[in-house]
């Protein structure tokens, strides 16, 4: 079998996700645990209504739990969140949400995430934004510049007696566009729509995945200065603080 060539390390993606900007300081440790842990369960719920709760049948219920797993959400508290969405008892309507922003020196800016009431949610962004001198923008004037990709984590540690040759190859031959290396992962990033061919080559080769997502792509990216960077970072971490905020994208160049 030919294998890909994939180049690396690479920079990394313009995306701010949240397991990604692990230098986004909270409050405090448990704060943040408590926040990331509701987060969690909103997708869950909304990947089990949309998709069923079979974990098998359902792609993005599986990611979902995996990525719970992996900041340790008990077990209980996933069972429960998967009942509660297939329930006829529970009443709670979760919406998804994808708003699109501009910034100062041409940055933009998509706010991804759940809620259960969409005009509270929108008001809280709305406010954020305007703070940072930043705007909602129309559906579709910043998302052209965004592709979604599919993202996995490799871990070393989730994979015992396994050499980083033979895990990079595993990669490779599974036909991901990109990987990067950290210190104890790699990151695998692919096409959104090859995301379960992925998957399913890297488990015939005896890879385990940590955890399994999306992320949008910027096409173009900006280079701002230290100080104009350091004011959007403050924005990007209000905007991640917010409870109903699952994920925080942008073309701003690392």
């Amino acid at each position: 079998m030919s294998k890909k060539k994939i180049s690396k390390p690479l920079s990394r993606m313009s995306g701010h996700s949240k397991w990604a900007q692990i230098k986004h300081k909270k409050a405090s440790v448990d704060a943040k645990r408590g926040r990331e842990f509701s987060k969690f369960i909103q997708e869950i719920m909304v990947a089990a209504r949309t998709g069923g709760p079979n974990e098998d049948a359902n792609p993005r219920l599986r990611a979902a739990i995996e990525r719970a797993r992996s900041l340790g959400l008990p077990k209980d508290n996933i069972e429960r969140a998967v009942a509660r969405a297939t329930g006829s008892g529970d009443d709670t309507k979760l919406e998804e949400f994808l708003y699109e922003a501009t910034a100062p020196n041409g940055l933009f800016v998509l706010i991804e995430g759940i809620t259960d009431n969409k005009n509270r949610t929108l008001a809280e962004i709305k406010k954020i934004l305007t703070g940072g001198n930043a705007k909602l923008a129309d559906p579709g004037s910043v998302f052209w510049n965004f592709e979604k990709i599919g993202s996995f984590e490799v871990s070393r540690a989730d994979n015992p007696g396994k050499s980083p040759e033979h895990i990079e190859n595993a990669i490779i031959e599974s036909g991901a566009q990109d990987m990067t290396s950290l210190d104890k992962a790699w990151i695998v990033k692919t096409k959104f729509e090859e995301c379960e061919s992925v998957r399913k080559a890297l488990e015939e080769r005896m890879v385990k995945i940590n955890t399994a997502g999306h992320d949008y792509k910027a096409r173009a990216t900006v280079i701002l200065e230290a100080a104009a960077k350091k004011s959007f970072e403050q924005l990007l971490n209000s905007l991640t603080g917010l409870d109903d905020v699952q994920e925080v994208y942008t073309n701003l160049h690392e």
